[in-house]
């Protein structure tokens, strides 16, 4: 391994052996001006090639609001098959559910604990009741549990209990008459799961276990063909859900004394991320219009209890000025998301090139941001008694926790952050932003929306001119952030210069620009891309010969597309997990959607890929340009993804290679649609850098 290799491979070490967080909370200790925080981390292990997962709890103390002194910290290890562990309200107990396989083999178990301070003073083996399958992990999208107010109940997801299947040829009878007869020659059927990275989840149910007499009550009144999450409970001990048939999704309320269920959203929108205020009465969700491109500009709703009436509380932005608000965009709302005023949800979400909080007053319909000044990222996790806990990070910081006290109404955007923890000292990296008007390729009905690029560069570019890498991100309607990236980061300590391209269709700069590249893909957004990359390559600290393009997902697409729409302009490129050609992959991803509205098709699940429609996706494939192309690509794979299949990669692969191009491929197994097991990322990184050193230098 050469001297270049080497050091490529310390400085990638030592930035992945500082432990990424993951979440921190509040826990209740009942000590007045001292709060306990619990923390999640995770920490790549390169010699078990895995991540550690383990707890970190703070005491702080509080001298006077917003004063806050962290007096002790403590590190524990956690066991790999907790599942969850939630805290009573009244902090006197946890439930842990816990996934266990016997030594002598047989099915994994699943079992729910209570615990004290003391020990574990219950347990339930919830799987041998036979009322439902396999709880569903916490996956960002279905898996919940939460206790009841009172504290004698458990709310949770599991998969529906399915029927006993057997062959027709299993002669095995019955232990008791009264056992339930297995349906026969079913056992092969074709089960529909939820796709990338929800795999194997299929029909989902909600489930109230009694922790008193150990009952479960799967609550049937949910109709089977409704997959149920984002589950919370309302004061009465009702329920209210996100139910999924396939689309639209929608808010759900179980009534605890009829089990009747009502619809509470909008029937005509897509709603989710339900959360309840502290005294029950308001209900705050997102919805988005059905249909048409991901991860559109959302709005924030609030249902009123008593009345049983919507509101709108933020709409969605069209088109914004410079600098004004562009419109939500959040995966995820913090389970406590309300001050105490009763009044103010506080979220994150994008903002243009920034990750910030959003603090919106229901009753005044006021929009506060609270951005990083610095130029980073904010994302809350928790907010209790108007105290919140974030996580910090920047293209050129590493992600740490810190404490702010939430500023009274009307000067929030006032809040100061203490770090939990003295944060790494900033990487040698400076970065800015570039901002682009397309005058001379307006879209004939939005016409010039404005886009950017994140420059970040060595600091001793200076005294040399860097190769540059052009960075597209994936989606399309996604965003480049100045949050903290791992491989960027590795890159850019080894000489190179990078820009984050976020072309129009990116989210956080307005619904326009979202809605502006469905139908244009292969063509706006790769121009977008080239213009970046023209004008950064102009600036003294770039070296204009030495210019590499790496992406994944619809960001392999426009790298593909960029190599073989501009012959000769890249002399390398990598990308994983690419969209080579549209028309191939309708048929076998898990988002079929996809491929009808981003080459400009309505789509819906009786839809056909006509001849017509098939020509049209293959028109904006990169695959068509394969014998323009002369870089050298190093494709890498996830062989598991079931969002780009990875016969997309291998077939483009296959077809420069019968053309005597330079190519090389990598898959990696256990993998899906993110490459990022541990040795996975490990490898891809240094094999990036190689490739580009070898066609670079």
């Amino acid at each position: 391994m050469n001297a270049k290799l080497t050091s490529a491979v310390e400085v990638y070490k030592r930035l992945v052996s500082h432990p990424d967080p993951v979440v921190a909370w509040f826990s209740y200790n009942g000590i007045q001006n001292q709060m306990s925080i619990n923390s999640v981390w995770n920490q790549s292990d390169l010699d078990r090639l895995e991540k550690v997962k383990f707890t970190k709890t703070y005491l702080v103390s509080e001298s006077s609001p917003g004063e806050f002194e962290v007096n002790h910290r403590k590190i524990s290890s956690t066991d790999s098959n907790i599942m969850y562990n939630e805290e009573a309200p009244s902090g006197k107990f946890n439930a842990i559910i816990r996934k266990f396989t016997p030594k002598k083999g047989g099915e994994e178990k699943q079992f729910i604990e209570i615990w004290n301070h003391c020990k574990k003073i219950k347990q339930y083996d919830v799987l041998s009741k036979e009322k439902h399958g396999k709880i569903c992990t916490k996956d960002g999208q279905f898996g919940c549990l939460h206790w009841s107010k009172d504290e004698t109940k458990l709310l949770y997801v599991s998969e529906r209990k399915t029927p006993k299947m057997a062959s027709y040829f299993d002669t095995k009878k019955a232990d008791k008459p009264e056992e339930e007869q297995p349906i026969r020659g079913h056992e092969h059927d074709f089960k529909q799961d939820w796709g990338e990275q929800l795999v194997g989840k299929h029909k989902l149910a909600l489930n109230i276990l009694d922790l008193n007499s150990g009952d479960i009550n799967t609550l049937d009144t949910i109709p089977e063909d409704l997959s149920v999450g984002q589950a919370i409970w309302t004061p009465d001990g009702g329920i209210i859900f996100v139910g999924w048939k396939q689309e639209p999704s929608g808010i759900y309320m179980w009534d605890s004394k009829t089990s009747n269920i009502k619809q509470l959203s909008d029937e005509s929108r897509a709603s989710s991320l339900p959360n309840l205020s502290p005294d029950g009465t308001k209900l705050i969700y997102l919805d988005n219009q059905v249909g048409g491109p991901h991860y559109q500009c959302a709005r924030l709703m609030m249902y009123e209890m008593k009345s049983g009436t919507n509101t709108v509380l933020v709409d969605v932005v069209k088109n914004p000025k410079a600098d004004e608000f562009p419109g939500i965009y959040s995966y995820s709302l913090p389970q406590r998301c309300w001050a105490v005023d009763g009044k103010r949800v506080v979220f994150e979400s994008v903002w243009r090139h920034q990750v910030g909080i959003l603090v919106v007053d229901t009753e005044t319909k006021k929009i506060t941001p609270i951005l990083c000044k610095s130029g980073g990222c904010l994302k809350i996790t928790d907010i209790h008694q108007d105290r919140m806990l974030v996580i910090r990070s920047s293209i050129n910081q590493q992600p740490y926790f810190s404490i702010s006290q939430l500023p009274e109404s009307g000067n929030e955007s006032s809040a100061e952050f203490l770090p939990l923890d003295d944060p790494e000292p900033p990487l040698d990296i400076s970065f800015k932003i570039l901002k682009f008007q397309p005058t001379s390729r307006p879209h004939p009905t939005f016409g010039v929306n404005e886009y950017e690029a994140i420059l970040a560069i060595p600091k001793d570019a200076e005294q040399k001119k860097c190769p540059l890498i052009v960075f597209p991100h994936g989606g399309p309607h996604a965003v480049h952030t100045t949050n903290f990236l791992l491989l960027p980061a590795v890159f850019m300590l080894n000489g190179f210069a990078m820009v984050y391209v976020n072309y129009r269709g990116s989210t956080g700069y307005g619904d326009d620009s979202v809605h502006s590249l469905p139908g244009r893909v292969g063509d706006q957004d790769v121009k977008d891309c080239q213009e970046v990359a023209e004008s950064v390559i102009k600036l003294d600290q770039i070296d204009e010969n030495k210019v590499a393009v790496f992406g994944g997902s619809h960001g392999g697409f426009l790298t593909t597309h960029l190599i073989g729409q501009y012959p000769g302009f890249y002399k390398a490129a990598c990308c994983r997990n690419p969209v080579t050609n549209i028309a191939g992959m309708v048929a076998t991803t898990d988002i079929p959607d996809w491929c009808y509205v981003e080459a400009g098709f309505d789509f819906t699940h009786s839809s056909l890929p006509t001849g017509e429609k098939l020509t049209n996706m293959w028109n904006k494939s990169p695959m068509q340009y394969v014998d323009k192309v002369e870089t050298p690509i190093l494709i890498m794979l996830g062989l598991e993804d079931a969002r780009v299949p990875p016969k997309q990669g291998e077939e483009y692969y296959k077809k420069l290679r019968a053309r005597n191009k330079k190519a090389r491929l990598i898959g990696y197994s256990d993998n899906s649609h993110p490459i990022q097991t541990v040795e996975a990322s490990a490898d891809s990184c240094i094999n990036i850098l190689d490739w580009f050193w070898q066609h670079l230098d």
